[in-house]
């Protein structure tokens, strides 16, 4: 979480988490209130869905 107290959210195989803290390999994360360390590369942020034309 950063210092204003906005909570940081990531995919992470399809479920919604909040990352605590982020590092260049592993990352802790938070789902339903347990902690977790998991490989970043795993993490999904902001994907942007496109409709088609």
């Amino acid at each position: 979480m950063n210092s204003r107290g906005n909570k940081t959210t990531a995919d992470y195989y399809g479920l919604q988490v909040e990352i605590i803290i982020q590092m260049n390999h592993c990352s802790l994360i938070r789902f339903h209130g347990r902690e977790f360390i998991v490989d970043s590369a795993d993490l999904v942020f902001g994907r942007s869905l496109q409709q088609a034309a």
